[in-house]
């Protein structure tokens, strides 16, 4: 089997246990390391250890600029020249730190994974802090009733929301949110193909759609209905799965309280339980939209959807939209951009797959790359339903599957090539592979390669 040659690890190492103490949060958890700033040190560690090795590796020849990172570029562009112009330039100034420490996610995937390995590793460590935010809370209620939060049902009447552990920082909605995102990757890490690895699935799977349940998020109910949908769609196996889901549907609906059912059937009767809270949840984006309206072409600055509510809504709440949130911080020329960005991560996925399609060769590791895309569009076209119902132009995961976008293509386009004219020499007379020897192909960066990063 042909060997990947990547960099040295000492970068890799350090963004992997970077992403453990950011996802978990050591430092609140250990006080000590709190004072020492240990996300920092590690995130300046691992910046380090790329610039250096970049230093090291002078017999590297440097490659153009995928499409996605040229995309994430002018959208950052834009954002900067376009502070004098917004509506509170102070307060961009004062988020852009925000905003930098997103985009570190992006430029450490793509500048640390450059091997098949890397990939799987980064994938099981980002997956195992996610099922552990998700776990760790649900094993809490468990074992001692708790719950983290609650939310009003109007007349006086109120419910309590599983919550994220008191070490972490998001809310039910935002645990709804994790557990949407991390089923798909988690799936496909675990490849439930025997019956250990079919019950491992199944057993982590109940726990995480019961700690959905128990968060009583509405938006994270219907992300998962999308996903069942969407992954039945996709699927061959239409018919046994769609059944499968009525009948796990019927289950989960019988044994939820009176409560949860009642907050579930919100969304689509005006009678029951917290209708008044869906409500609001309509009019505050059309209120978004109508703040948005204000400075559309433009926006109101970076990270300042909340004072712009604020200020002319009347609601100090940031937009709970993805898409107002853009039109708001951005205007409508920065959401397009957005888009666009978010765009070219399917493309990458694509076009991975069509290089993995196209090789003849069967080699495990282009197997892998392709179920990794996979993967990862199933989670894009999740994360974008999602967004309708939660904020994120300044959360770390768009840019993070980003980076997980080029690397996929990266690898795709850099191995199978690669693979099929190792196994295409067994066959080969000696005069032809000396021939071949002496005209040995340049393998072109992913997006150079013919038809990719073309419409």
């Amino acid at each position: 089997m042909l060997q990947e040659q990547g960099a040295r690890n000492a970068a890799f190492y350090a963004f992997c246990v970077f992403l453990v103490s950011y996802f978990l949060h050591v430092t609140a958890r250990v006080q000590v390391l709190g004072m020492m700033r240990l996300d920092l040190v590690l995130a300046t560690a691992t910046a380090l250890a790329i610039v250096l090795g970049r230093q090291q590796n002078t017999s590297r020849s440097p490659a153009g600029m995928d499409p996605v990172a040229k995309r994430l570029w002018i959208l950052v562009g834009y954002i900067l020249v376009t502070i004098p112009f917004v509506e509170w330039p102070g307060s961009v100034v004062h988020n852009l730190e925000t905003y930098a420490k997103c985009l570190c996610f992006f430029f450490f995937v793509v500048a640390t994974v450059d091997t098949t390995r890397k990939l799987k590793v980064l994938l099981a460590v980002y997956v195992a802090t996610q099922v552990w935010r998700v776990l760790e809370p649900l094993y809490m209620h468990v074992t001692s009733g708790y719950w983290g939060s609650f939310t009003s049902l109007g007349n006086w009447e109120y419910m309590d929301r599983l919550a994220g552990s008191p070490y972490d920082i998001i809310n039910p909605n935002g645990l709804g949110f994790v557990i949407i995102m991390t089923l798909p990757l988690l799936h496909f890490l675990i490849k439930p193909d025997s019956t250990a690895r079919r019950l491992l699935w199944g057993g982590v799977a109940c726990a995480m759609c019961y700690a959905l349940v128990l968060s009583a998020s509405r938006s994270g109910f219907l992300a998962f209905v999308f996903l069942c949908l969407f992954v039945i769609w996709r699927s061959k196996y239409r018919a046994p799965l769609l059944a499968a889901a009525v009948v796990g549907a019927i289950i989960a609906f019988t044994l939820m309280t009176g409560l949860q059912r009642g907050r579930y059937l919100s969304i689509v009767s005006h009678d029951a339980p917290g209708a008044a809270t869906a409500e609001a949840r309509i009019t505050g984006l059309i209120g978004d939209f109508e703040v948005s309206l204000r400075r559309p072409i433009l926006g109101h600055g970076l990270g300042t959807s909340r004072e712009a509510n604020a200020h002319f809504r009347g609601e100090d709440l940031p937009s709970h939209n993805l898409y107002t949130e853009a039109a708001e911080e951005l205007g409508y020329i920065g959401l397009a951009l957005l888009l666009s960005l978010i765009w070219s991560f399917l493309r990458a996925c694509q076009k991975a797959q069509q290089m993995v399609n196209a090789s003849p060769a069967a080699d495990e590791r282009l197997r892998f790359l392709h179920n990794v895309a996979d993967s990862l569009l199933v989670v894009v076209a999740v994360d974008l339903f999602f967004s309708f119902a939660s904020f994120g132009l300044s959360e770390p995961y768009w840019y993070f599957v980003g980076g997980l976008s080029v690397v996929t293509a990266r690898l795709a386009v850099k191995l199978a090539p690669a693979v099929n004219d190792t196994s295409g020499r067994g066959s080969e007379s000696p005069a032809v592979r000396k021939s071949r020897g002496r005209r040995r192909a340049r393998v072109l960066p992913w997006h150079a390669a013919p038809g990719v990063g073309t419409r």
